[in-house]
């Protein structure tokens, strides 16, 4: 049966090579989709892990870093410093604002970072050093053109890129870091507010603990102490983070990807159907030979999966290709399926997808006389 199947898909190089150029198309797609929305979820746990400590302080109620507004109390972090066990607790402060060039506007999520929080994985240029110096992530200097050295303007207030980070975007939103000099010159001379009072001037604190102190005793006596503030583990924290994106996000993308398995039984299925019917004659033959149907459409399923298995690395270059394009296109969009668990997810989605379609030509065969071989 393998022979005949080689046999056929090399007698006719033409139509085999535009059977293997769809199967590999959608096979593309279906990956694309799949690294989409494995980039999104992978970029979400990046705000809290990367900022370190071993404990996050945020306000009481708030669960999550990425989409919620924290304020704590200003002396929250002498309380909290003055529990045993604690060696010390850093500031971090979360401020969104619209950053707008030459017409174009984006969001940013601005962290504002003493000791510890501040930039990870620069690229070019260093920390902030001065309180006009601030950090961009390499989305937001490719969408707007921006350089190391560059006096950019947020709502009126001059700032100076110091630096260019990559990897820190979440939600579509790229961030960009401050000092606290830096935070309190743009509250009191930007436009970006008429009442500072209403913009936070402490969101969260990152804890560092001292050797051998125990973390879940600590955590306790910080949420005593201090009634206005939650205490998480960072993993905890980025794993909140996750969840919103996958309930906000999940229904959409699971939608998509039904839809683009449906696509990829059609296709297999209409290619499978074209290729049974210009083979009618010839299946009609092998059944007048005492080939039964069940064997012939054993070798329907077997001819789709070997052109699904051959089409699979041209799809996955295909989708290289396609997240090069958005990289280069739109940095804030990410696609990411190198991780095994998206590919073997999309590989048997492809196996399940050509099994369906190859179904569809199988009641064509079943139905087929061995007297249309006689037939004009």
């Amino acid at each position: 049966m393998l022979h005949l199947v080689c046999r056929q898909l090399l007698h006719r190089p033409l139509r085999t090579a535009f059977t293997l150029t769809a199967v590999a198309a959608t096979i593309g797609a279906v990956l694309v989709i799949q690294g989409f929305q494995s980039g999104i979820y992978r970029q979400l746990p990046g705000l809290v892990l990367n900022r370190g400590g071993d404990l996050i302080v945020t306000q009481a109620g708030i669960t999550n870093m990425i989409a919620a507004r924290s304020t704590l109390p200003q002396l929250a972090r002498r309380r909290i410093e003055a529990i045993g066990g604690v060696e010390i607790a850093h500031p971090l402060t979360a401020i969104s604002a619209i950053f707008a060039r030459h017409g174009r506007k984006t969001p940013i999520f601005i962290l504002v970072y003493d000791s510890a929080g501040g930039p990870r994985n620069i690229i070019a240029g260093t920390a902030p050093k001065g309180p006009r110096d601030i950090v961009v992530d390499r989305s937001l200097a490719r969408i707007h053109g921006l350089r190391l050295g560059e006096r950019i303007e947020i709502s009126e207030y001059a700032f100076r890129i110091s630096g260019i980070t990559t990897g820190n975007v979440a939600f579509f939103t790229p961030f960009a870091f401050v000092t606290y000099d830096g935070m309190i010159d743009f509250y009191m001379e930007s436009k970006v507010v008429g009442d500072i009072t209403t913009f936070p001037l402490l969101s969260f604190l990152i804890v560092d603990l001292e050797p051998g102190a125990d973390r879940d005793r600590v955590a306790a006596a910080i949420e005593a102490r201090v009634p206005e503030a939650d205490v998480f583990v960072p993993r905890t924290l980025a794993a909140n983070d996750r969840k919103l994106g996958r309930a906000m996000l999940g229904p959409v993308f699971n939608l998509i990807t039904a839809v683009s398995f449906v696509i990829g039984v059609l296709v297999i299925g209409l290619i499978m159907s074209a290729s049974v019917n210009a083979r009618r004659r010839s299946l009609g033959v092998l059944k007048a030979l005492g080939f039964s149907s069940r064997r012939l459409g054993g070798a329907v399923l077997f001819e789709a999966a070997i052109v699904t298995v051959v089409a699979f690395p041209f799809g996955m270059a295909l989708a290289w290709g396609v997240a090069a394009v958005v990289d280069a296109a739109a940095p804030l969009y990410v696609v990411m399926f190198d991780d095994p668990a998206t590919l073997l997810r999309t590989a048997l989605g492809c196996a399940v997808f050509a099994l369906a379609g190859s179904l569809i030509p199988v009641r064509v065969i079943a139905r087929l006389e061995p007297a249309i071989v006689f037939r004009r």
